[in-house]
């Protein structure tokens, strides 16, 4: 959903698009029933989004985690969510749950954002993590 944004230091207005009122209608109903109608807005920086499709960064990272699931056998679902673990300790960002505090797994460890969400600098930081899970478990990956 793509919202256009006008803001200042001090104000922020939001105008949504005609064609996506529906949705944002959908939305503020969900919040007055179950959240006190209380929203989520996301403010940030511009930022480039990981690139998808055949020679993507995705497609790049995902055939790296899917080779590593092989290998050792593990499930591919695994193996991503550890290679964002490691990755959150090379600046990959924090999933952080609506309070504003970390997301760590049953185990207490922290959890990184999702692919989706990456930026192109982010994704890079996840391919050089699962080059170093490879390496550790002995995998000699195959480029794409």
């Amino acid at each position: 959903m793509k919202v256009s944004w006008t803001a200042k230091r001090d104000t922020v207005a939001l105008v949504a698009p005609r064609d996506i009122k529906p949705k944002l209608d959908q939305i503020f109903q969900t919040s007055d029933d179950k959240h006190n109608g209380h929203i989520t807005i996301t403010i940030e920086t511009v930022r480039k989004p990981r690139t998808t499709g055949h020679r993507s960064q995705s497609h790049h990272l995902n055939g790296h985690i899917q080779q590593i699931a092989e290998y050792t056998g593990m499930p591919f679902e695994l193996i991503k969510l550890e290679v964002k673990h490691r990755a959150v300790e090379m600046g990959y960002p924090m999933l952080l749950k609506l309070d504003g505090t970390v997301q760590t797994d049953i185990y207490g460890r922290v959890m990184g954002i999702s692919e989706a969400d990456s930026s192109t600098q982010e994704c890079a930081i996840l391919i050089e993590t699962a080059h170093m899970v490879a390496s550790e478990v002995g995998i000699k990956l195959q480029e794409e």
